[in-house]
């Protein structure tokens, strides 16, 4: 059966709309991953307000489907939970639509995106005065899972990559790296400067390998460009025969 359970506000991943709420209650995902389940279903690029039909389409990627059931006069939501106390049971869930907003209804339990948690329908906290515009009774087929689409994409730290690669490369070739860091106001930028190597050139000369046109100039912006530096002191390296270890 479809149980409510508290909207899932975890900090790092909200979203403070009523439809991601009401997804969030009724499968426990988060409302950050509701929402983008909502975004893939619909191609909102934010989801600040929501159509019924994406909310359910929404749920159905849950397993979550929905029979809607009528209401032809439009009663207030005080008037309908006193109407349908007969099918208001224990594990029947019902999302209702009233006053452009989505709240879900089991039993005597109300959750919504204003609540957050599980109140009494009784509570001042439920707007019994809405006009209830649809009323859809949710039934799970199968266990309730949270799709692919619903979850968080994993972010790749390149950054961190890159340096953790430059600094290898960089050892491997005896190049050193300096590093200045900058500070404008509330924000921190860093130059790295390709420069510390021992190369010289057949008459023992010491060589500037920008001046040279190997590298396109000492400094570089971020650790991509320094693995791109690096690249080019190896290419010249190789073509070259140079050994590091013997520095000729």
């Amino acid at each position: 059966m479809v149980k409510i359970k508290p909207v899932n506000n975890t900090t790092s991943d909200t979203n403070r709309y009523c439809g991601p709420a009401v997804i969030s209650a009724v499968t426990g995902m988060t409302t950050g991953e509701a929402a983008r389940l909502i975004r893939h279903v619909s191609g909102q690029r934010k989801v600040t307000g929501s159509h019924t039909f994406h909310v359910l389409r929404a749920m159905s990627l849950c397993n979550i489907q929905n029979v809607k059931t009528t209401v032809t006069t439009k009663p207030t939501l005080a008037q309908w939970l006193k109407g349908s106390k007969d099918i208001r049971t224990s594990g029947r869930v019902f999302l209702i639509v009233a006053g452009n907003h989505f709240q879900l209804v089991e039993g005597r339990r109300y959750v919504c995106g204003r609540t957050r948690d599980i109140v009494s329908v009784r509570s001042k906290y439920v707007k019994r005065r809405c006009r209830v515009e649809t009323v859809h009774e949710l039934i799970n087929e199968g266990k309730i899972q949270i799709p692919n689409a619903a979850r968080k994409p994993k972010t790749v730290d390149h950054a961190a990559s890159n340096r953790a690669k430059a600094q290898r490369f960089a050892k491997k070739l005896d190049v050193k790296i300096n590093i200045e860091r900058y500070y404008d106001y509330d924000n921190r930028f860093s130059q790295y400067w390709v420069d510390g190597y021992k190369d010289v050139d057949t008459k023992g000369e010491p060589m500037d390998f920008s001046h040279e046109g190997i590298l396109d100039g000492h400094c570089a912006y971020d650790w991509g460009e320094v693995l791109e530096k690096l690249s080019a002191i190896e290419g010249y390296r190789e073509e070259h025969g140079y050994n590091v270890k013997e520095g000729v």
